[in-house]
């Protein structure tokens, strides 16, 4: 039975954050980036070292992005470059340490919406020196997970660096109907799921990833906590389930 046959046996189920409760408490208890990746087989004192990287370069990024945003006067990407969360930062720091520690020619992040992520990402693949690329798909007229849309004449992205946007890529589309045509033929390293957080959508994505991502690859989702569609993936999968916040993070043997 294919997996998205066995989704269908759930309920259907969009934001249905109703079930956070339960999936936190089936969930293995809450780690550092470091930590989830050290658990998933990287080499911690390498992961540590990198961790000391990451609070060296990430003042500067975010002071970066939150300058150029308010440059193009949106006072509220600038806002939230420079009011950041402990846990956005931790996130950051997964995305960061995880390229740097993998070293991988090809990094796929769907939803990418202004590209503070997508700079991060696109950071760590500049400090690894090589042809390692980021490829990020989003739709035209994208809008965050509380609904904020980009600023109006800006495309998803905006905000990269035009120093790092040699290895950078942007696919526009619904990736229903982008991600496997655009993926076919490549074996990607790390992915990162960042688009639409409903059950059906993150399934579609985790499925075309893993099938094109390398043994020993990275698949990373954001909001694991809206919906079952990575508990469930990783239970199908038989790989492990864990989290730094809300964000999720596996590795496929």
């Amino acid at each position: 039975m294919t997996l998205a046959r066995k989704a269908a046996r759930l309920p259907s189920i969009a934001r249905d954050g109703w079930r956070y409760p339960a999936l936190r408490v089936r969930a293995r208890g809450e780690d550092t980036a470091i930590g989830a990746l050290a658990a998933l087989g990287l080499p911690e004192p390498e992961l540590r070292e990198l961790a000391h990287e990451f609070e060296r370069v990430a003042q500067r990024l975010y002071e970066e992005l939150a300058e150029t945003a308010r440059e193009a006067g949106d006072e509220l990407a600038a806002t939230r470059a420079a009011g950041r969360s402990a846990s956005s930062e931790e996130g950051k720091k997964l995305l960061y340490v995880s390229v740097r520690a993998l070293r991988p020619r090809l990094v796929v992040e769907t939803g990418p919406f202004n590209g503070a992520s997508s700079t991060f990402l696109l950071h760590a693949l500049e400090e690894n020196g090589g042809d390692g690329r980021l490829v990020s798909f989003d739709v035209l007229e994208a809008r965050d997970a509380l609904d904020v849309p980009i600023p109006e004449g800006r495309e998803p992205a905006w905000l990269v660096p035009h120093e790092l946007r040699h290895r950078f890529e942007l696919v526009l589309g619904d990736t229903r109907q982008t991600l496997r045509r655009r993926l076919e033929g490549e074996t990607v390293d790390l992915f990162f799921h960042d688009s639409l957080h409903t059950t059906r959508h993150m399934l579609f994505e985790f499925r075309v990833a893993w099938r094109r991502l390398r043994r020993g690859g990275v698949l990373v989702s954001d909001d694991v906590f809206w919906n079952p569609a990575f508990w469930l993936f990783t239970r199908l999968h038989r790989v492990p389930f864990r989290h730094i916040g809300t964000m999720g993070v596996t590795r496929k043997p």
